[in-house]
């Protein structure tokens, strides 16, 4: 009998678990989903409390949903391999996507889009693809990565919006204003603030982000008067009412390209 126990129980897991995660020692409660987080986000210890943790866009992680705008956390995977939390641990719904495993390709029944944004002229446009030929179907003024280093002082990282083809990972809204934390690697940027005790900035990117790929995203902004300049850490900024009709328009999996 308990040799039949756990074999239910390591079905139930390798069902839950995304297919590049590898097995677990423990198994994850049957409730609990996989997600994988959309952007950088803080993890807290209870809903809106203390910050725990900042984790990287990309994260996998179980979880299970508590109302409408928060997952609690029971675990994730360092090393491809679920382990359990020693404490559950919570983050917004806004900012993770559930991890569901497709056994085809996904049908389109949008128009087929991609987006074009030119360095040179600050330029995002949306196109579509008709038999006509393609046509530009929305277009708007955009800040760009600061295409320079930082001083020594503050980290010397540095930033460029680097030309290439990407694609559309992840979409995130937050209708409070997606929350930005500072991740680790900009730490020295931004010592003043988490000396004060400051890590998260509500809005700060606006309400409406897609995520592209590396560490890349096309989002709104608390600066609209920045519009036109090269002053991102990469990311391309677009004024919040033009976000929100991009956010719109654009579906995962659109192509977007970044020229000179």
């Amino acid at each position: 009998m308990s040799d039949i126990r756990t074999l239910l129980i390591t079905l139930l897991l390798v069902t839950a678990l995304p297919a590049h995660a590898g097995q677990s020692a423990a198994a994850e409660p049957a409730a609990a989903k996989t997600w994988r987080l959309a952007t950088i986000s803080a993890i807290r210890d209870t809903p809106d409390g203390r910050i725990n943790g900042i984790w990287n866009a990309g994260t996998l992680f179980t979880a299970r949903q508590e109302g409408e705008d928060w997952l609690r956390i029971s675990g994730h995977f360092p090393d491809n391999t679920w382990a359990p939390l020693d404490q559950p641990l919570w983050v917004s719904r806004h900012y993770a996507n559930e991890v569901v495993p497709r056994t085809e390709p996904p049908r389109r029944s949008a128009p087929e889009r991609y987006i074009v944004v030119n360095k040179n002229s600050f330029l995002l446009q949306i196109f579509e693809r008709k038999s006509t030929g393609d046509e530009v179907i929305y277009q708007t003024k955009v800040a760009l990565g600061m295409d320079r280093c930082m001083p020594r002082e503050q980290g010397g990282r540095c930033y460029y919006t680097e030309p290439g083809e990407y694609a559309v990972r992840w979409k995130v809204h937050d209708p409070e204003g997606i929350e930005w934390c500072i991740p680790k690697y900009m730490e020295g940027e931004y010592a003043e603030d988490i000396a004060n005790g400051q890590r998260c900035f509500r809005g700060a990117i606006g309400t409406h982000a897609l995520n592209i790929g590396k560490s890349y995203a096309i989002h709104g902004t608390s600066r609209p008067d920045l519009i036109g300049r090269r002053v991102s850490r990469g990311c391309v900024r677009a004024a919040n009412a033009d976000m929100r009709k991009i956010y719109n328009l654009m579906q995962v999996g659109d192509k977007v390209i970044i020229t000179q």
